[in-house]
């Protein structure tokens, strides 16, 4: 079984709130990591947490989004253009699930109109 790393970009914190709560009733808690959401409000019903705190450990201490983002396959230019978009009221959530899992965040996804998304081969 492999791992399918997905980078989602969604317009604002509700629809993002919205997509980390279906993935938690789905059975996902702690495969999704958010930028763009800095509030504690979906910690403990949705699937997600913040990367900064554990990227020291997984990214090489990469400390920047972009970093963490191009570590994780995104191409540095793509990367930076989902920070921008984060910086004027995006939520970006990035997913590693097996793959067998990987339709189904697709299709939870999809339900709610992404601005765009990529599946980096990283």
């Amino acid at each position: 079984m492999s791992i399918e790393t997905t980078v989602t970009l969604f317009k604002d914190t509700d629809t993002s709130r919205q997509v980390l709560k279906e993935l938690y009733v789905a059975g996902f808690r702690n495969e999704f990591w958010i930028f763009g959401d800095s509030s504690d409000a979906w910690g403990h019903e949705a699937a997600g947490t913040n990367p900064m705190t554990s990227s020291k450990h997984q990214y090489g201490g990469e400390t920047t989004e972009v970093g963490i983002l191009t570590r994780l396959g995104v191409p540095e230019e793509e990367a930076q253009a989902y920070m921008s978009d984060v910086e004027h009221g995006g939520v970006l959530i990035i997913g590693q699930v097996n793959d067998d899992r990987a339709q189904e965040v697709r299709d939870i996804f999809g339900r709610h109109n992404p601005v765009r998304s990529s599946q980096p081969a990283g």
